[in-house]
């Protein structure tokens, strides 16, 4: 079994190529000014969802660290059970699983029913397969997808170890002991422990 990392799919989000033009192009879709109607919307999850089982096996794991699905639940929760993979998700702020969000335990069973294998909630320490423990959640330390930063009363509390988090979309793949691993800055597919590892020791090593 290997392990990868992603966040940020965003699937069934009508406006996220119009806020990530770089989605856009590379699922070979016009830019968006507006929201996708349902065509263009379904091009870009089958994209998302190619790049994803392009790299993963029926028998690895995927860590989600946030944002996997939006929009009409009742539409694009049902896309998780074309992904490959056992996935474990870490709830972001757009999940309705996420602690932050009204009632989240009444989603519980529909998100594991559409294919959620397992729902960790808030910051969780995570020991690599090279022995080196990392901090996951879906909040860098600081930093946000635009200005500001939101939901200061979610994020990691910064106890020294290197975090691997999503939220922040293209804005930087990695910063200081922040690693965002989100699918915007790595080429649209999950990323790789090996890989993981090797980012997880420079920013040590910074």
């Amino acid at each position: 079994m290997a392990r990868f990392f992603t966040s940020d799919l965003h699937l069934g989000h009508r406006n996220i190529a119009r806020y990530e033009p770089g989605r856009a192009e590379a699922a070979g879709v016009e830019p968006l000014t507006g929201s996708a109607d349902d065509e263009t919307q379904a091009s870009l999850d089958t994209f998302l969802i190619d790049r994803w089982n392009e790299v993963v096996s029926h028998d690895d794991e995927v860590w989600v660290l946030g944002d996997v699905v939006m929009g009409q639940l009742d539409r694009t929760l049902n896309q998780l059970r074309r992904l490959f993979g056992r996935v474990v998700l870490v709830p972001g702020n757009h999940d309705r699983v996420w602690a932050g969000n009204p009632r989240p335990e009444q989603w519980r069973e529909r998100y594991l029913d559409a294919g959620i294998d397992e729902i960790v909630p808030g910051t969780t320490s995570l020991e690599l397969a090279d022995g080196t423990v990392v901090d996951v959640d879906h909040f860098p330390y600081k930093g946000d997808s635009g200005p500001g930063d939101r939901f200061p009363d979610w994020r990691p509390e910064d106890r020294g170890r290197v975090l691997l988090h999503g939220h922040v979309h293209s804005n930087w793949r990695t910063n200081g002991r922040m690693i965002n691993v989100g699918v915007d800055v790595w080429d649209y597919r999950p990323i790789p422990e090996p890989r993981v590892i090797e980012l997880v020791e420079a920013a040590a090593g910074g």
